[in-house]
């Protein structure tokens, strides 16, 4: 068989097929989920393409302890499963490839599975989404009437931008951080604002200012104007701060 020819050059007495019906492959092979219980993997060879499965066992495993109901956790999802070039059809993993490259897709796919299955990630994801999401949906409440900008830009690098823009004679740019990458391009960001001369004053609201390492907390603190080190500090002094910025 093709297949197998395949899969047996790559890995050797590794792997085995076992058909569970006509042109489905079961794949036995040393790859493992946490509990000791091994990856179900499929290859399926019914159309001219092959597509490496699942039938739903990878999210039914993730079910057991992680609930997937919400729009927010539904979209962190397909974003996982889109980063890892797989596709998501009605709760089942698939990748799809040519029979030649079954070996490559194979791998891909165990990666695809690995990521999913990993529950830490997709909670990582969920709080940094909701927190970028109450950061949004606060400043768009409290300071309706100060016709916000997002994602500025006033550089010719688009990477070098502002969550949000306050207008005035000195903008005030906001940037929420959830992590330390984000410190790090906060700090990267106004740096190269000031260096340019970018007329602005600087606001950041963090998640947790105690969970980034020292070096990001040190480096934001001496490079940005003020700081909220928690989402409900901002809530409960924020507004007064910025007007009391504006009529200065």
């Amino acid at each position: 068989m093709e297949l197998l020819d395949n899969l047996l050059k790559q890995f050797g007495s590794q792997v085995s097929l076992e058909e569970t019906e006509p042109n489905i492959f079961r794949l036995y092979a040393p790859v493992f989920h946490e509990d000791g219980d091994m990856y179900s993997i499929y290859f399926d060879t019914t159309e001219d393409q092959l597509i490496i499965r699942d039938f739903g066992d990878t999210l039914m495993r993730v079910s057991y302890t992680y609930d997937i109901r919400t729009a927010r956790q539904r979209k962190i999802l397909s974003d996982i499963v889109a980063a890892n070039r797989g596709e998501l059809d009605d709760g089942e993993l698939l990748v799809r490839a040519n029979m030649s490259q079954a070996s490559q897709a194979l791998m891909q796919y165990t990666q695809l599975v690995s990521k999913v299955s990993d529950i830490d990630i997709l909670r990582q994801e969920n709080v940094k989404s909701l927190f970028y999401e109450q950061l949004d949906n606060l400043i768009e409440a409290r300071f309706t009437d100060l016709h916000i900008e997002k994602n500025v830009t006033p550089l010719r690098d688009k990477d070098l931008k502002a969550d949000y823009s306050i207008p005035h004679k000195r903008p005030l740019y906001i940037f929420g951080v959830l992590e330390d990458s984000k410190a790090a391009k906060v700090v990267i960001t106004c740096l190269n604002f000031q260096a340019q001369r970018v007329p602005f004053r600087s606001l950041v609201v963090y998640e947790n200012f105690e969970s980034l390492s020292t070096f990001n907390r040190n480096q934001l603190t001496n490079t940005v104007g003020k700081q909220y080190t928690t989402l409900e500090d901002f809530r409960a002094q924020g507004e007064q701060y910025i007007s009391d910025e504006l009529l200065a």
